[in-house]
């Protein structure tokens, strides 16, 4: 895959993955934000299960340490911190190239662990889009380790002086 073009992070968020349970499973992401919601972004259905457009020029780019939401300019408009993503979330993404993300106000839910696409559709404010997915190329890449820090092992000496 080549590099990811440069972009801003967009506004703080949270995010969960989750993969819809179709005909065909597909990925999805669901994003709360303070942020308003484009008004180019196609309004979703209550359910998970329901069909929803495509939002044309948007980018969901999967970093190694968070996931950033790109409007057709490059400006990311939301960065979250990188969800826990299941291998068949991910064999899906790179698959179809795409996930479907939902964008949900922060006041959907208190606990947003919880958030279920009923809620935030509930509360009229739910938005959804299938949206072309990059995954980078250090997604899941651990950090090298440097010569003179702890080794990794947990020992407590030097990468160095240990492993290394």
């Amino acid at each position: 895959m080549s590099t990811l073009r440069p972009a801003g992070s967009g506004r703080d968020a949270l995010a969960v993955a989750f993969t819809r349970m179709i005909a065909s499973p597909r990925s999805a992401l669901v994003i709360s934000s303070d942020s308003v919601a484009p008004s180019d972004w196609p309004v979703g259905e209550a359910s998970p299960e329901a069909n929803v457009g495509h939002a044309l020029g948007w980018t969901c780019e999967v970093r190694r340490h968070d996931i950033v939401v790109l409007n057709p300019l490059g400006e990311g408009i939301v960065k979250a911190a990188l969800p826990t993503l299941s291998v068949e979330w991910l064999t899906n993404v790179r698959r179809d190239g795409s996930c479907v993300v939902y964008l949900a106000p922060t006041n959907a839910e208190a606990g947003f662990a919880e958030l279920t696409i009923a809620a935030a559709a509930n509360s009229g404010e739910l938005r959804a889009a299938t949206v072309r997915t990059a995954i980078a190329d250090d997604y899941g890449k651990a950090e090298p380790v440097g010569r003179n820090q702890p080794c990794p092992c947990g020992s407590g000496k030097k990468y160095k002086h240990c492993h290394g």
